[in-house]
């Protein structure tokens, strides 16, 4: 056996056929691939240089001496990896996000190689970690068939969990794996205006509960709440919101016309919230209007519920019997 090394393999042959010295050739197999090498004669000594690219890569190496079609000696050996000169651990983590619940978890992979960049062998001990919200875990693994690998599972909280592997002195570099909330958890919601008068003027704000998934995890910004709305005059309509820290918030105008909203807030795909049913009253009890001399009608004037006069653009409709 020999330790894999970047300066080439001396092989050297005390008795050969000197006859057919110019048909001699060393024919050498190794990982990758096969080269066919001419033999040099070094103090009546046939000397065969396997160069760098076969020997510096770990693996079986097959040779042959061969005299034309005659093979004269054949044999094998193993290139071994350089256990005292280490170059890094190569680590690989995914999914690089995860859902913070008991069924999902990530898998991190280490590598360890040699300075030639080969794997290491098998029962090799590498020390892998991980950190999550201050609380270190280390476990140890054995390299098999190059690699160590363990699956992490997900925490129930929200946040960076950070890996790493060790081994000796040298260390992989830092991966970091995002988790996020699970799927949420039935939300309520609620209105606030001013006033609950149908004087088109108005605004209603429909803001959500804090959304958060079964383990209290608040979701993530940027959620999507779909809010769905109707009366009892047969109109419906819907408007989106992004959630900030859990909250989604929704504005709506109101009606100029006394009438009930229904209205529903829906993640798609998730959960949606009871429905809030909103009454809207009207601003005026009665319609005032006179006859002038000269047979005009005037509608008026129109006051609203404290007695003011109501918005420009309010729509009076006239009818007229006989």
């Amino acid at each position: 056996d020999q330790v894999v090394t970047k300066n080439g393999i001396e092989i050297k042959f005390e008795s050969y056929d000197k006859k057919n010295f110019e048909l001699l050739e060393f024919v050498v197999s190794g990982t990758y691939g096969t080269t066919v090498l001419k033999p040099q004669l070094d103090q009546n000594q046939l000397a065969i240089h396997i160069p760098k690219v076969i020997s510096q890569h770990a693996g079986i190496i097959e040779w042959k001496l061969i005299a034309g079609e005659t093979t004269l000696e054949k044999g094998s050996f193993k290139l071994l990896p350089n256990i005292k000169q280490l170059k890094t651990v190569e680590n690989y983590v995914g999914p690089r996000s995860i859902i913070a619940n008991e069924r999902d978890y990530t898998m991190l992979v280490s590598i360890p190689v040699d300075s030639l960049d080969n794997m290491l062998p098998d029962q090799t001990v590498v020390q892998m970690s991980q950190q999550f919200k201050g609380d270190i875990t280390s476990t140890k693994k054995e390299v098999q068939s190059g690699f160590a690998w363990q699956r992490v599972p997900a925490p129930l909280t929200t946040g960076r969990l950070i890996t790493g592997s060790t081994l000796q002195q040298i260390s992989s570099k830092e991966l970091v794996v995002d988790i996020f909330p699970d799927i949420a958890v039935p939300f309520k919601i609620t209105k606030t205006s001013n006033h609950n008068y149908a004087d088109g003027n108005e605004i209603v704000s429909i803001q959500t509960d804090q959304i958060k998934d079964s383990h209290g995890n608040i979701m993530t910004d940027g959620t999507l709440v779909t809010f769905f709305m109707k009366d009892n005059l047969d109109n419906s309509w819907q408007t989106t919101a992004s959630t900030v820290n859990g909250y989604a918030f929704a504005k709506a105008l109101h009606p100029q016309t006394p009438s009930t909203w229904t209205v529903k807030g829906v993640i798609n795909g998730m959960v949606e919230s009871p429905e809030l049913e909103i009454r809207f009253k009207s601003i005026i009890d009665e319609i005032p209007f006179s006859f002038t001399e000269n047979n005009t009608v005037m509608i008026g004037p129109l006051t609203s519920y404290l007695g003011q006069l109501v918005p420009d653009g309010i729509p009076v409709r006239m009818k007229i019997d006989g």
